[in-house]
């Protein structure tokens, strides 16, 4: 069987195609990424909640069907929620799947943990609002939000077609601007990151968090794997520990 070490399910808030993409890249033989198709195609709120109300359908979907551990992607929908509201949904999933369910935010801000950082600068996709939202959404977890910043997409698709360097660029220019940041947060697993979050801790010589990072991360923290992945930064390389 596939997947023989974890079967990770992912409820995709659209695609889910990089994610997919990046998963396999970083981990080796053994483990397997289960991935649904999600409703948003423009990132607006009347998309997040046709999303929201197909996800618990979906969750116990991948659970019937092997998965170890499941992340809900899409944090938009859970900073337009708003804070503890990725606690509450992932509580509730569990025990309707009878498997570890998660919101891919909750693992964002584990790993923010995990690495120390307090003070963040935020590289973004998305428009204004959303970035506010998340804004608001760290700060209530705890963190200072020194810069957020994005390429101000609404379109979904089009977020995958940004440069597989996009992230790097706009993260450098806006840790440059508050170099005093413990480290850079990435969110949205819809655009190319790990490629280059070793080049760009190398450069800042402070943690980078992405979104696919922090998924894939906290889903084998919460599946107990541990193993040596090198190349993709810090994060990653704390699942050795």
């Amino acid at each position: 069987m596939y997947g023989w070490r974890a079967r990770v399910g992912h409820v995709a808030p659209s695609r889910g195609d990089v994610l997919v993409y990046e998963f396999y890249r970083m981990l080796p033989e053994g483990f397997m990424l289960l991935n649904t198709t999600g409703t948003i195609r423009q990132l607006v709120d009347t998309d997040f909640d046709k999303q929201l109300k197909r996800i618990e359908e979906a969750a116990v979907d991948l659970a019937e069907n092997g998965c170890d551990v499941i992340i809900i992607g899409g944090s938009p929908l859970f900073t337009k929620l708003g804070y503890g509201s990725d606690i509450e949904v992932g509580r509730r999933l569990s025990e309707k799947a009878k498997v570890p369910v998660f919101a891919g935010i909750t693992g964002e801000v584990e790993a923010l943990k995990r690495l120390g950082i307090k003070k963040v600068v935020v590289a973004t996709p998305h428009e204004d609002e959303l970035n506010q939202r998340m804004k608001k959404f760290l700060e209530a977890s705890g963190f200072d939000v020194l810069k957020i910043e994005g390429y101000g997409i609404r379109k979904n698709s089009e977020i995958a077609e940004l440069s597989e360097h996009a992230a790097y660029k706009i993260a450098k220019k806006l840790y440059e601007k508050a170099p005093e940041a413990d480290g850079v947060f990435v969110p949205c697993p819809r655009w190319p990151t790990i490629g280059d979050v070793a080049l760009l801790e190398s450069e800042i010589k402070k943690p980078v968090v992405t979104s696919c990072q922090a998924y894939i991360w906290y889903a084998l923290e919460i599946a107990r794997v541990k193993e040596k992945i090198e190349g993709y930064g810090k994060l990653m390389g704390t699942l050795a520990e």
